[in-house]
């Protein structure tokens, strides 16, 4: 067993965790508890770890995570095919009349 990386959110760990599960690679978030013993246990001893199980799994793994931190590309903004309304790219269908219409 590895240790993939290490956060101060336990929310983003456990978010890394549930893409590696999709794709297969078991996972263990370990010091999940250890918020309650800040002061008594040095700072950087409590945080949240993501371990996998596989040694045979950690490369896959990390480059799993260096595509989540790949910047997303810009993408132009659509006009709805139905009521012509100028969409963000992020939409999928138009915010307007709710047509799902993917840009050309």
């Amino acid at each position: 067993m590895k240790r993939l990386t290490t956060n101060e959110s336990l929310a983003y760990i456990t978010h890394l965790n549930n893409v590696l599960e999709q794709a297969g690679i078991a996972c263990v978030i370990k010091n999940a508890q250890l918020s309650g013993a800040l002061g008594e246990i040095p700072f950087l001893e409590c945080l949240p770890e993501l371990w996998v199980v596989s040694d045979r799994n950690l490369d896959r793994a990390k480059e799993l995570l260096a595509e989540l931190e790949k910047p997303l590309p810009d993408l132009p903004e659509w006009r709805c095919g139905s009521c012509k309304e100028l969409n963000e790219p992020q939409f999928g269908a138009c915010w307007n009349c709710g047509k799902a219409t993917a840009p050309d």
